[in-house]
Parts: C-alpha cells; sequence; structure tokens
C-alpha cells in the first residue's frame, strides 16, 4: 500500500515500504488462509447441502410411499368392509338354514314317529283280522261240523254215543 503522507522522506519510504510490504503479505497470507479455511467450509457445506437435498428427496420418496400405502389400506379397509358386510348376510342365511334343516329333521323325526305308529296300527289290525278270519273259520266249522253231528246223532251206535256228547 502506498504511503498516504505524500510529505514524508525518502529515507523513511523504504523501511516504511518494506514494513508494509511485510504487514501486506501477513495479511495476504492471512486472507489466503481464511480463504482456504472458507474454501473447506464451502466445501463441507455443499457437501452437506447435497447430502440434505438426497435426504430431503427420500423424505419425498418416503412420504409418496406413504400416501401410496395409506391409499392402498384405504382401499383394503374398504373391501375389508365390504366382506365383512357379505360375511354377516351369508352368516344370517347360514342361521337361517340351518334352522330349516333342524325344522326339517323335526318333522322327519315326527314323520318317522308316525310311520311307526301306523306301522304298528297296521300289524294289530292284520293280527285281529287274521284272528277275526280264523274265528270266522272256526265258527264256519264248528256250524258245519255242528249239523254233521246232528245229522249224524241218529246213525251213531249206541256205544259211541257216550263219547259224541262232548264237543271241542
Amino acid at each position: 500500500m502506498a504511503d498516504s503522507n505524500p510529505t514524508t522522506s525518502s529515507s523513511s519510504l523504504p523501511s516504511s515500504t518494506s514494513h508494509d510490504q511485510g504487514s501486506f503479505t501477513l495479511k495476504l497470507i492471512e486472507l489466503q488462509e481464511a480463504l482456504v479455511q472458507s474454501q473447506e467450509k464451502n466445501l463441507m457445506l455443499s457437501a452437506q447441502l447435497r447430502e440434505l437435498e438426497r435426504m430431503s428427496r427420500d423424505g419425498e420418496d418416503l412420504k409418496s410411499e406413504l400416501i401410496n400405502q395409506s391409499l392402498l389400506l384405504t382401499d383394503k379397509s374398504r373391501e375389508n368392509k365390504q366382506l365383512h358386510q357379505e360375511l354377516g348376510r351369508i352368516t344370517g342365511l347360514l342361521e337361517q338354514k340351518l334352522q330349516e334343516t333342524e325344522e326339517l329333521r323335526a318333522a322327519v323325526t315326527e314323520l318317522g314317529h308316525q310311520l311307526k305308529t301306523r306301522e304298528a296300527e297296521r300289524d294289530l289290525l292284520a293280527v285281529m283280522l287274521n284272528e277275526a278270519e280264523n274265528a270266522q273259520r272256526r265258527q264256519q266249522a264248528d256250524d258245519s261240523y255242528g249239523q254233521q253231528q246232528q245229522g249224524a246223532k241218529g246213525d251213531t251206535p249206541g256205544w259211541l254215543k257216550a263219547f259224541k256228547g262232548k264237543s271241542p
């Protein structure tokens, strides 16, 4: 730097200039060191900025993914709600059919009981009919036998009359 006071002597000029040059060099070195530190800081800040930008993009990607997952979950929830309603309807229908099945089972059991009762009545009536037919045949046989006995009483010899008097 030049001396600001032009009235100084020429003998003081070289020492002042050397002093100014030394301080200028020191200042220049300080400024170069500050510049290097600033450049290093700038590089570090640039690296941090790139890292933050990358993290920001990753955050945006995650946000997009979360939105997509949220939409998917919303769809799945809606689908599950519809399935739940459908299952409820099917459950109600199955309960109704189960009730109808139980009613039919009870009706079949009742019809089976009625069938057994009717078969027993039929068998009883068949036995009674057989007994009545047998009784009628015996009656007819007894009537025939009685008529034969009356017709044969006159023909029976004397000693056989004692055995013929008793009829079964």
